[in-house]
C-alpha cells in the first residue's frame, strides 16, 4: 500500500510539468526569413513560433516535422479547419503565451479538422 502511494505522488508531481493543449481556427500563419514558423489559433493564443523549417536549434520538434506541420496549418487556414498544438511548457498557458516568442516546447500538431 505505501508503495503504491508513492508512485501516486510521482505521477501527481510529473503533472506539473505544464502539458497543455490549445486548438481553434488557423488566424494567423507565417515564415521569417530565418525559417521559423509563426501561428496564433483563434480565440486561444497570440501569435508565437513553434518550430523552425530549416534548423531545429532549441525547438523540440525537427526540421521535417516542421515541414509537415506548416503543411498541416497552411491546410486548415484555407480550409477554415481547426488545429490543435500540444505544448510541454512550464508556467505557460494557452492564452498567456508571449507574443511572437520561440516557444521550444511544442511536441505534437494535429489537424486539420
Amino acid at each position: 500500500m505505501r508503495r503504491m502511494g508513492c508512485i501516486g505522488m510521482l505521477l501527481l508531481s510529473s503533472s506539473a510539468f505544464a502539458n497543455y493543449t490549445c486548438g481553434g481556427s488557423v488566424s494567423y500563419l507565417g515564415i521569417d526569413e530565418g525559417g521559423d514558423i509563426t501561428v496564433s489559433l483563434a480565440n486561444s493564443t497570440p501569435i508565437h513560433k513553434i518550430c523552425n523549417v530549416t534548423t531545429q536549434g532549441s525547438y523540440r520538434m525537427t526540421v521535417p516535422s516542421c515541414k509537415a506541420a506548416y503543411t498541416a496549418f497552411l491546410a486548415a487556414r484555407l480550409a477554415g479547419k481547426n488545429m490543435y498544438v500540444y505544448y510541454n511548457d512550464n508556467g505557460y498557458t494557452c492564452s498567456s503565451l508571449p507574443s511572437w516568442a520561440q516557444i521550444t516546447g511544442v511536441y505534437f500538431v494535429q489537424g486539420p479538422d
